[in-house]
């Protein structure tokens, strides 16, 4: 399965595919020696969808909110999903047996090869509409970023981001473009963002400087 055919697919299809590959995630955590913190990634991403789907194909609950909340978080569970996959792809411990009980396309014979990374650091820019900041990358040689999905030379690219100066987070993403959401009580405070390139592996270039902006 390539991304762009889970983009394409119906939503219950989607959520579907996504259940499976979680159960047989879960089943199969210890022997592919699946890194915990993205099968729990994967769960919360999961469970949201199926919670908006969920209110939103009830009719007593489905209106414009539920189904701008379904949409918010289908678009997650999609670029999550397509991450996810190649993920497995390249990670030698899942066997390609694992990958079919998943409904998965066979290796090709370059899975286990990553993209190249490229050497120079992506250009950021930040758009602030309330609690949300949607991070823009281009390429250097660009005049503007871009939010179109990403090219062939670029598997997606990595954020760090601190709130206040506190703990870091990173986040991965294969558009070009990345919708930071943030709390009510974050409102007034300073987040700093920086970015880098990624592969299939999730392997990265050098960061970018970073920009600093008041959320809110």
């Amino acid at each position: 399965m390539s991304r762009q055919s889970i983009l394409n697919k119906p939503d219950r299809d989607v959520l579907a595919q996504a259940k499976m590959i979680n159960q047989q995630s879960h089943l199969h955590e210890t022997d592919c020696q699946i890194e915990a913190p993205r099968l729990t990634e994967f769960d919360a991403v999961l469970t949201n969808a199926e919670t908006t789907y969920a209110a939103n194909i009830d009719p007593a609950t489905k209106n414009a909110i539920t189904s701008a909340n379904k949409k918010v978080a289908f678009g997650e569970l999609k670029h999550f999903e397509g991450m996810y996959i190649n993920y497995l792809e390249v990670n030698t411990n899942v066997p390609d047996a694992a990958l079919d009980y998943m409904g998965l396309r066979p290796r090709h014979p370059h899975a286990h090869l990553p993209l190249p990374i490229p050497p120079e650091a992506p250009v950021i820019s930040v758009l602030r509409q309330h609690d949300e900041l949607t991070v823009y990358a281009a390429r250097p040689e660009q005049d503007q970023p871009t939010s179109g999905v990403g090219l062939p030379r670029y598997h997606g690219f990595a954020i760090r981001y601190t709130i206040d100066g506190h703990e870091a987070q990173t986040v991965n993403t294969t558009r070009l473009h990345h919708i930071l959401h943030f709390e009510h009580a974050d409102e007034g405070k300073a987040v700093t963002i920086t970015a880098a390139w990624v592969n299939p592996r999730l392997e990265t270039g050098p960061w970018c400087d970073p920009l600093t902006i008041i959320i809110g």
